[in-house]
C-alpha cells in the first residue's frame, strides 16, 4: 500500500511539472528590451531575436539573452506568471533545457567588454522548450513569476536572463512572434 501511495504521489508531481508554462489563452507582455551576453568578452549587443548557444566547441563563445520587461497597466493588480513559447520558425539543438534567471538589474544597453556584465541573480526555473509549442517546467527554484505572484505596478522594470543548460545547447527565436512573457490573469 505504501509503494502505490508513493508511485501515486510521484506520478501526480511529475505531472505538475511538466505542465505548459502558460494557458494558451491569457494575455501576456513581451520583453520591452532584449539582448544578447557574450559569455568570454562579457560585451551586450543589440539583437532582433533571442539566443542562447552553448558549446564544448565554441572555445568559450557562448551567449545567453537578456530580457527586459516592462510592466503594462493593464497588468496592474493581477496575478502574472512567465511563459515561453517557440513557434514553428525557432531553431532548437542540443538538450532543449533552458536556466531561467533574475538579473539585479536590466541590460543597460550595448558594451563592447565585461562593465556591467550580465548581472545574473537568482536562479528560477529550468524549462524544456519545443517548436512549436509551450515550454514545460523541469524545475522550480522559486515561485516567483514560475507559479501565478502579484504583478509589479505599471511602469516596473526587470531584467531576466536565459542560460543553456548542459555543454551543447542553441536555441534561436524571434521575439516578434516567441519568446519569453508574461501572462497576467
Amino acid at each position: 500500500m505504501l509503494v502505490q501511495t508513493l508511485i501515486a504521489t510521484a506520478f501526480a508531481s511529475a505531472s505538475v511539472l511538466a505542465a505548459p508554462l502558460e494557458a494558451r489563452d491569457d494575455p501576456f507582455f513581451s520583453p520591452s528590451d532584449i539582448w544578447t551576453y557574450s559569455v568570454s568578452t562579457g560585451a551586450i549587443s543589440e539583437t532582433t531575436y533571442g539566443e542562447v548557444s552553448k558549446s564544448d566547441t565554441n572555445g568559450g563563445n557562448d551567449i545567453t539573452t537578456l530580457l527586459t520587461f516592462t510592466y503594462p497597466s493593464e497588468a496592474e493588480g493581477k496575478q502574472c506568471q512567465f511563459a515561453f513559447y517557440l513557434d514553428s520558425t525557432a531553431t532548437i539543438d542540443g538538450s532543449k533545457k533552458l536556466d531561467l534567471f533574475t538579473s539585479n538589474s536590466p541590460a543597460p544597453g550595448p558594451t563592447t567588454g565585461w562593465g556591467p556584465g550580465n548581472q545574473r541573480n537568482i536562479n528560477l526555473a529550468r524549462i524544456s522548450v519545443t517548436a512549436p509549442g509551450f515550454a514545460t517546467w523541469d524545475a522550480r527554484y522559486s515561485e516567483y513569476l514560475t507559479q501565478k505572484t502579484p504583478c509589479k505596478a505599471a511602469g516596473t522594470v526587470e531584467g531576466f536572463e536565459l542560460v543553456g543548460v548542459y555543454d551543447n545547447d542553441y536555441v534561436s527565436w524571434n521575439p516578434d512572434f516567441a519568446g519569453l512573457r508574461i501572462i497576467y490573469t
